[in-house]
């Protein structure tokens, strides 16, 4: 195990000293066979390495298409860990949020969503679709549904094609009943045709998936929402406290 491991690290280096001699931003890198062939390694230490270097931002990988170097841009860190606006999380980074697309209309409640509303599925619902551009370059999209009314109360959320209004503050404004509790279930997944038109990137492009449950107090679901984020315009960072 130890010599696999030495292996791996030198493999590690010199494909990081290959990189950063021979390549630039944005550059395609040879095929597996052709790395391996070059650093006198199995494709299989290869493939992982290239793995190593994806997840510290060396290069980007999309399937079907190549590994490129990573053009350099600066990735914007959001924490997840906490019950804040998107757009407050972006802004505290240092960069520039803005709405390139919003849409608000009726629809018909997705089975996931209503068993957490407590609807029937196909009940008529909010469907609220937002894209969020970091600095001019989209970086999520979400999709949230929300109930027609809440408590007696009929829900409007129209005003959430706005920048100026997030999800949180209007279901706070609207229920009287802020969120106080969201859940977050991710996933990774490859970009299908639909997340390529939203989010312009290629298919096959690694994405992060992430359904997102508000809880209001007495723990009643107030949203079900879907986001999709670009990692190599975002990285998600979950924070943990203690007492």
């Amino acid at each position: 195990m130890a010599r696999r491991e030495t292996a791996l690290q030198t493999a590690h280096g010199r494909l990081r000293e290959l990189i950063g001699s021979e390549f630039r931003s944005g550059d395609k890198l040879p095929n597996e066979r052709d790395l391996a062939d070059r650093l006198e390694v199995s494709r299989a230490t290869v493939r992982e390495v290239l793995g190593q270097l994806a997840a510290e931002g060396v290069v980007t990988r999309t399937w079907g298409i190549g590994t490129f170097v990573h053009d350099g841009a600066e990735r914007v860190p959001v924490s997840i860990g906490d019950v804040t606006a998107l757009r407050d999380r972006i802004t505290a980074s240092g960069h520039r949020p803005t709405l390139q697309d919003a849409t608000v209309s009726r629809a018909k409640c997705p089975a996931d969503c209503a068993k957490v509303l407590g609807l029937e599925p196909d009940s008529p619902v909010w469907r609220v679709d937002r894209l969020f551009a970091v600095d001019g370059v989209p970086a999520a999209w979400i999709r949230d549904h929300l109930p027609l009314r809440f408590d007696d109360r009929d829900l409007d959320p129209s005003g959430l094609v706005s920048i100026d209004l997030d999800m949180f503050e209007f279901l706070a404004s609207a229920t009287g009943m802020p969120v106080r509790r969201a859940e977050i279930e991710l996933a990774a997944v490859l970009a299908d045709e639909e997340s390529t038109a939203r989010l312009g990137v290629a298919v096959g492009h690694p994405l992060i998936t992430a359904t997102q449950i508000g809880y209001g107090a007495g723990g009643a679901a107030l949203f079900h929402g879907h986001i999709t984020v670009r990692t190599d315009v975002l990285t998600l960072r979950i924070s943990r406290g203690g007492d």
